[in-house]
């Protein structure tokens, strides 16, 4: 079937799906990164590893001037349009321009290294080094996020997610072994971030140059686009700001407290933050679509993909909160017995970006049609709130504080990205749909608040492995019951795993 036969529905199924394989493993394999770092490096070293990674994100979305999501955009509007030599145009400036930047971004951590480690967060000087190292990586992960959103801008996602949620994920963890089989536990820390940039970059060069036929040489003779500078400037500060927001809770811990309470934070910020993933899997073929419906004026498909992929979000992300949150004591087990303290902050941080998830799509709804200066004016409110709550409760509550600070924040910023587009645009997006999904989750929490008793004698690793198992099984069969319409059919028939079975092609499709 080919992709200008498929339904919106069989589409994003298509691409989402190999997304969605692609987070689950990159999530696997990330948690294991962490879990290692936590279990030979304790929670001290895990902190300094927070701090150093946290700077040099925020570093990373200033180097890329809002250029990945840019050329996301001017991608996909010319791509419909079957414009190559305009594509490859805008490519080749975006990767131009995203060199010179990150390069600038990169000296100027370095010069700040020693300043950052020693008298803002008052660590040793083995924080430098880290942030040195790291930012010596910075131009490699700005040219990865570059090339990766303008593969996707032709409305496919597998080359991004080989490099950035399968190869680059495998690449940390293995030089993280090596690295502490061969050398030392400071290296496990130093090595794996430098190598897999390195590695990504030269295989995402690769790929982009098969799909788009631009070289090395075609990008050094870019030229500076000012309209699509002109574009992703705003989008730049928007990205900025929300790093800054996701990344503020770990640095002002790292500011009031020190690197140990950071790295008790650490793992239940990061496992909350694995339903961000299932997010952008979905945002990663719902923004080019949503692009594409846009340029077209194409209002009905805008908004049946708007709700479709907010129901399907929730159906997703809803049993992974409620099990993460059920189960938190045993979540936060897996990274040592000492991270055990952090699962209330679990609870909170997990109740948070279930909601940020599950809204988020009317983010890159607002930056497609045109409003991005409304996010980045949503982004600005939740990070000054996010600065003040953190500066009232840190110093009272610690990294409860700092989850409380977290989940208000991101709850304003969720509201009000929804808000604004309903009012902008006239729509929302909420189905009747939702209440399916929502019952189901309801009646899958009830059980597993009665079956967490009967493992609380069980190894953490047995009783999550367990919990999922029991849990998604009776989920999937809920909504069986319930019954699904012909979008989520077309979803199924696209993975093809109940064809021929429980749900029989549609013969008109």
């Amino acid at each position: 079937m080919p992709d200008k036969n498929f339904t919106p529905a069989q589409k994003i199924a298509k691409e989402s799906t190999i997304h969605i394989t692609g987070m689950i493993y990159s999530q696997i394999i990330r948690y294991i990164y962490i879990a290692i770092l936590a279990r030979i490096l304790g929670p001290k070293y895990l902190g300094i590893y927070s701090l150093g990674n946290s700077i040099t994100q925020i570093s990373e979305s200033i180097g890329k001037c809002g250029l990945d999501v840019g050329i996301m955009r001017f991608v996909s509007i010319h791509e419909s349009m079957d414009n190559s030599p305009e594509i490859k145009r805008y490519i080749k400036s975006a990767l131009k321009m995203g060199f010179v930047f990150s390069m600038l971004i990169m000296l100027t951590q370095i010069i700040l290294a020693g300043w950052l480690a020693q008298d803002l967060f008052k660590e040793t000087v083995f924080l430098k080094y880290i942030l040195i190292a790291y930012a010596l990586s910075l131009p490699f992960y700005v040219f990865i996020a570059i090339a990766a959103s303008a593969t996707r801008g032709y409305k496919m996602v597998k080359h991004s997610v080989f490099v950035i949620n399968i190869l680059n994920p495998t690449i940390l963890l293995l030089t993280a072994i090596i690295s502490y089989l061969l050398f030392s536990r400071e290296m496990v820390i130093l090595l794996p971030v430098v190598v897999t940039g390195i590695i990504g970059f030269f295989v995402i060069s690769n790929l982009l140059s098969k799909i788009s036929g631009i070289s090395y040489n075609g990008i050094v003779s870019g030229k500076f686009d000012n309209a699509l500078l002109k574009f992703s400037i705003p989008l730049m500060f928007m990205v900025i700001f929300g790093t800054m927001l996701h990344w503020m809770d770990i640095m002002m811990l790292g500011y009031f407290t020190d690197a140990k309470t950071v790295g008790l934070y650490h793992p239940a910020i990061r496992t909350a933050g694995i339903q961000q993933g299932i997010l952008s899997s979905f945002v990663g073929i719902f923004g080019p679509m949503f692009t594409g419906y846009f340029a077209e004026e194409d209002h009905e498909k805008m908004s049946h993909i708007y709700k479709l992929v907010t129901r399907w979000l929730l159906t997703i992300i809803l049993p992974f909160a409620l099990i993460v949150i059920i189960f938190s004591k045993n979540v936060m087990l897996l990274f040592g017995d000492d991270f055990i303290i952090a699962a209330p902050t679990l609870i909170i941080l997990t109740s948070a970006m279930a909601i940020y998830s599950f809204l988020g799509v009317s983010s890159i709804a607002l930056t497609v049609t045109g409003h991005q200066r409304y996010n980045l004016i949503n982004v600005v409110v939740a990070l000054i709130l996010n600065g003040i709550l953190n500066i009232i409760l840190i110093p009272k509550y610690g990294i409860l504080g700092a989850a409380w600070a977290t989940f208000f924040s991101i709850i304003i910023i969720s509201i009000l990205r929804v808000a604004e587009f309903w009012v902008l645009t006239k729509k929302h997006p909420f189905s009747k749909k939702l209440f399916k999904s929502l019952f189901s989750g309801l009646i899958i929490g009830l059980m597993l608040l009665l079956l967490n008793p009967f493992l609380s004698d069980f190894h953490a690793a047995l009783v999550m492995l367990i919990t999922f198992i029991i849990g998604l099984s009776f989920y999937i069969i809920i909504l069986f019951i319930f019954g699904f319409d012909e979008d989520d059919k077309d979803f199924m028939r696209s993975l093809n795993f109940l064809k021929n079975k429980v749900i029989k092609p549609n013969a008109e499709k």
